[in-house]
Formats: structure tokens, C-alpha cells, sequence
């Protein structure tokens, strides 16, 4: 097996059936069946979330949406089903 390059940590991890067979079927259809990739994937996103929470918070209210912005974002970013008028 050929070495990673950078410092790579071994993990051992216990997911319920569904998870696992969820994170198989993606490495197998995106990474050739490599599920560190897509767990990886994961872990960039979760980062994404953890510097953007860090962000919002740092603004300490300041700049908050009204409802009806919230809700054209929702709509124009896809999380709600209505388009706001």
C-alpha cells in the first residue's frame, strides 16, 4: 500500500449499519471505494459550519436579518419550499 503523503492518524469509529453503508456507497461512486475521502469530505464541511458559526457569533447581533430576509434567504439558498414575495 502506497504512504499518504502528510501526517495521517488512524481512527477506529463504531456507526450505526445505515451510516456505514451510506459512506461505502459515496466512496465507491466519488473516491473508487476510498472512504477516508469522503469522510474527510465530511470533516472540511463540518469545519466550513464551525468558522461560519464562529463568524456569525462574533458579530454579537449585530447586522441580524429581519424575518422576512431570513426567509428571501431561505428561499433563494433552497431551505424553504415558498418563495417569500
Amino acid at each position: 500500500m502506497k504512504k499518504r503523503a502528510g501526517g495521517t492518524t488512524h481512527l477506529s469509529i463504531s456507526l450505526p449499519s445505515e451510516e456505514a453503508r451510506l459512506l461505502k456507497r459515496r466512496a465507491k461512486r466519488v473516491y473508487d471505494g476510498n472512504v477516508s475521502r469522503v469522510v474527510s469530505d465530511a470533516i472540511r464541511y463540518i469545519a466550513y459550519e464551525e468558522g461560519r458559526d464562529a463568524l456569525i457569533a462574533s458579530f454579537r447581533g449585530r447586522g441580524k436579518p429581519t424575518a422576512a430576509d431570513a426567509a428571501r434567504l431561505d428561499a433563494e439558498w433552497g431551505f424553504s419550499s415558498k418563495k417569500s414575495a
